[in-house]
């Protein structure tokens, strides 16, 4: 076994370009029931949780910068079938009652609750900066 076999990578938090991010920290853990693990001085960072899935909420000086994955997905010509280019898979215990707590909490879920192709029962829901997460379980 190499050293780099041996060292396991624990987590990943995604770092997302927001346009406000006390908006996003509201909708984050008001609609999601992620809590605020740390925010920075002048509210421009934030680390978020929920379990152990992390998020950084980064908001730029100036505004228009937010590059959720569609849209380079759109632009790039592979929004053909309807599906959206996920910014976060985040896979959760079970899919089916955190559908109902999301749905519970007017999350714009942009694809319901289904058994997919892939072997995963997963659904959609779209953040309020655009970033597409995809919420599943294996089957």
């Amino acid at each position: 076994m190499t050293d780099t076999e041996k060292q396991n990578l624990l987590n990943v938090a995604p770092y997302f370009i927001v346009e406000n991010v006390s908006e996003t920290v509201e909708f984050y853990t008001k609609k999601l029931g992620f809590k605020i693990d740390w925010i920075g001085e002048g509210l421009l960072f934030a680390i978020i949780s929920r379990g152990e899935v992390s998020l950084m909420l980064r908001q730029l000086k100036k505004k228009g910068f937010t590059r959720p994955n569609r849209l380079a997905h759109v632009e790039a010509g592979w929004h053909t079938d309807g599906a959206f280019a996920w910014d976060a898979y985040i896979w959760v215990e079970n899919a089916d009652e955190l559908f109902l707590e999301f749905k519970e909490n007017s999350v714009n879920i942009i694809r319901p609750l289904e058994n997919s192709e892939y072997g995963n029962r997963d659904f959609e829901i779209e953040d309020n900066n655009g970033y597409i997460l995809c919420f599943g379980h294996s089957l």
